[in-house]
């Protein structure tokens, strides 16, 4: 079998607070009170693994709860999506036709002053690209978001954008994407997508 560079993605811990506010890409903190999850989650990953996260701070406090301590290389373009003027509102207090606009064109619609889905995976799919060349034949431990996360499955399954907003992508839950070597006659494998162990 060919050579691959081996991503395991996990979605951050809960966001402190109110879950029904969404923080795209705010600082807000991670709730990191089910240790039990972390360590079962920590216990099942590699332990020769490069720890990375997106830049944004509950990545980052996830890492380090599930690695015991391990600082994460920030990946900017690992960012969750954008929602612009929406950040920091609830989704049920936005405008319902603003809302079915939304969702019915996942793929390019976007919040006033946000990214589209599409947009997010225009920068995260040459970065996956560029660190599995980068890290070829090694683990790569990724603490970052459901847009992101997401976007990888989109990529390495080659999805219809609307269709990745059905892929369900639970908090602490753990992603196991393969990225073959360039002369492998097939380019990607998912060993399962939200995991929760």
């Amino acid at each position: 079998m060919s050579v691959a560079a081996h991503w395991w993605w996990i979605r951050h811990a809960p966001s402190i607070g109110d879950q029904g506010i969404i923080h795209g890409q705010d600082g807000v903190g991670a709730n990191l009170t089910d240790t039990e999850a972390m360590k079962r989650l920590g216990d099942r990953l590699p332990k020769d693994g490069v720890w990375f996260s997106s830049n944004i701070r509950r990545t980052i406090e996830t890492a380090k709860a599930v690695s015991n301590g391990t600082k994460p290389i920030e990946i900017t373009e690992f960012a969750e999506q954008s929602f612009g003027l929406w950040n920091g509102q609830k989704w049920k207090d936005l405008p319902k036709d603003e809302m079915r606009k939304f969702w019915t064109n996942y793929g390019d619609q976007k919040a006033p002053q946000g990214e589209s889905f599409r947009q997010l995976l225009d920068r995260v799919a040459p970065k996956i690209k560029s660190m599995s060349a980068q890290y070829l034949g090694q683990n790569l431990i990724v603490v970052a978001h459901a847009g992101t996360i997401r976007a990888a499955l989109a990529l390495a399954l080659d999805l219809p954008l609307n269709s990745a907003l059905n892929m369900s992508v639970s908090n602490l839950s753990l992603t196991k994407i393969d990225a073959f070597a360039a002369d492998s006659p097939y380019a990607w494998r998912v060993e399962y997508a939200n995991l929760l162990v």
